[in-house]
C-alpha cells in the first residue's frame, strides 16, 4: 500500500506544479502575498492512514519537584575542645527516637558523677536523722526536768528553757550546713551532668541519617559545628520551584507526578497544600503511588501540569497536521487514492492531538506522516 502511495503521490506531485505552473503563468499581474507555498514534501518518506476522531485535547507542562523533609535534626556541640570518642551510626543509618549516636571523651566525669550523688544521699538521710534525733534529744530534756527533781522552782523552769533553746539551736545549725553542702553537691552535679549529656548525642526523632561529616570518630569536637543531620523520609514533601505555573493548580486536587531515576520511580500523585502560602516555592503531599520503602530526601520528580484541555471534540495527530503561509491544511485521499490538499481550522494544539474545528468530518480519512 505505501509503494502504490509513493508512486500516486509522485504522480500528483508533478500534476500540482503543472497546474501551479500554469496559474502563476495566467495570473502574472497577481500580487506577491496572494502566492501560498506548500511545505516540501519527499517521495521517500512513509505514509498511512488516520481516521478524524473525537476525544480529548489535552495541553500539559512538565515541571522539576523534588522530595525535602518535614522534620529534621542536626546535630552539634554545645562546647568545643572535647575528644570524640566514639560514632554510633553511618549515613542511611535508621534510628530511633532517643538511640546514641555520637559520644564525646567523658575522662572521669562518671566517676565525680556517681561520687556526688553518693554524698548527695548520706546527706539526705542525714537530715532525716537530724529530725528523729532532736526529738529524742527534746523528750530526754523534757524527762529529766519533768522527773528529775521534785521540787521544781524557778530557776529549774529557766535552766530547762535553755537546755531546750540550745538543742533547737543545735539542730537548726546542722541543718543548715547538711543544706548548704546538699545545695552545692546539686548544683555541681547538674553541671557534671550536664557536661556528661552533651558528650552524649542521641536522636531526638525517627528517621535516616542523611548526611554526615568524614573522619568524623577521633576528631575534636568544634561549638556549634553541625555534623550529621537526621531527616523523616515518612513526613516529606514535594517543593516546585516554578510560580508562574501555580494558578493551574488547586487545594486539595491531585496530579500526576512521575519518579524515573530513583528506587522509588514509579507514578505517583500528588497534592498541592498551603496554596495559601505559596511564593517561589510550590508545596506538595504524597497522596498515592508504588508501595515501597519510602522516597529518598533529594529525590526529584516531574508534575504535569494541565495548561489547556478540550474534551469531545474533533481530533488529529500532530503529525498529520501541515502548514502553508500559516494556515493548517491535511492531505486526504480521493476516490482515485490520489493525495489531495483540504485547508483545515484547529483550536488548541495538544501534547498529541490538534483539535479539528471545520474542514473535516468525524471518520474521514487523513493521510499521516
Amino acid at each position: 500500500m505505501n509503494k502504490v502511495l509513493s508512486i500516486r503521490k509522485k504522480l500528483h506531485t508533478l500534476i500540482s506544479l503543472f497546474v501551479i505552473l500554469c496559474a502563476l503563468s495566467a495570473c502574472g499581474e497577481q500580487e506577491e502575498e496572494n502566492i501560498v507555498v506548500i511545505e516540501n514534501e519527499t517521495s521517500e518518506t512513509g505514509y498511512g492512514l488516520v481516521t478524524v476522531t473525537r476525544g480529548d485535547v489535552v495541553l500539559t507542562q512538565s515541571i522539576t519537584a523534588t522530595y525535602t523533609q518535614l522534620n529534621e535534626q542536626t546535630v552539634s556541640f554545645d562546647s568545643g575542645g572535647r575528644r570524640i570518642s566514639k560514632v554510633y551510626v553511618n549515613p542511611g543509618d535508621s534510628v530511633k527516637r532517643g538511640d546514641l549516636l555520637i559520644e564525646l571523651s567523658q575522662d572521669n566525669l562518671q566517676s565525680q558523677i556517681d561520687e556526688l550523688e553518693y554524698r548527695i544521699e548520706k546527706n539526705e538521710l542525714q537530715l532525716e536523722y537530724l529530725d528523729a534525733a532532736e526529738k529524742f534529744d527534746e523528750q530526754s530534756a523534757y524527762n529529766s526536768f519533768v522527773y528529775g527533781d521534785p521540787d521544781i522552782d524557778e530557776d529549774d523552769v529557766k535552766a530547762y528553757q535553755k537546755n531546750q533553746d540550745s538543742i533547737d539551736r543545735n539542730y537548726r545549725y546542722k541543718r543548715e550546713d547538711l543544706n548548704d553542702e546538699l545545695e552545692f553537691d546539686r548544683r555541681k552535679l547538674s553541671k557534671l551532668k550536664g557536661e556528661y549529656n552533651s558528650g552524649r548525642i542521641v536522636s531526638t526523632m525517627d528517621g535516616i541519617v542523611y548526611s554526615m561529616v568524614d573522619n568524623l570518630e577521633g576528631s575534636t569536637s568544634k561549638k556549634d559545628e553541625v555534623v550529621m543531620t537526621i531527616v523523616d523520609n515518612a513526613s516529606g514533601r514535594f517543593e516546585a520551584n516554578d510560580p508562574e505555573f501555580a494558578s493551574y493548580f488547586h487545594e486539595g486536587e491531585p496530579v500526576e507526578l512521575k519518579i524515573v531515576y530513583s528506587s522509588a520511580s514509579g507514578d505517583y500523585e500528588v497534592v498541592p497544600i498551603n496554596m495559601s502560602s505559596w511564593g517561589e516555592k510550590q508545596i506538595f503531599e504524597v497522596f498515592s503511588g508504588p508501595d515501597n520503602e519510602g522516597i529518598d530526601v533529594g529525590t526529584t520528580g516531574t508534575i504535569k501540569v494541565v495548561l489547556d484541555k478540550r474534551e469531545g471534540v474533533l481530533t488529529l495527530p500532530l503529525g498529520a497536521i501541515y502548514h502553508a503561509d500559516g494556515k493548517p491544511y491535511v492531505y486526504v485521499l480521493d476516490e482515485n487514492d490520489f493525495r489531495q490538499m483540504v485547508w483545515i481550522e484547529t483550536g488548541l494544539t495538544g501534547d498529541d492531538l490538534v483539535e479539528v474545528t471545520s474542514g473535516l468530518n468525524e471518520g474521514d480519512k487523513v493521510v499521516y506522516k
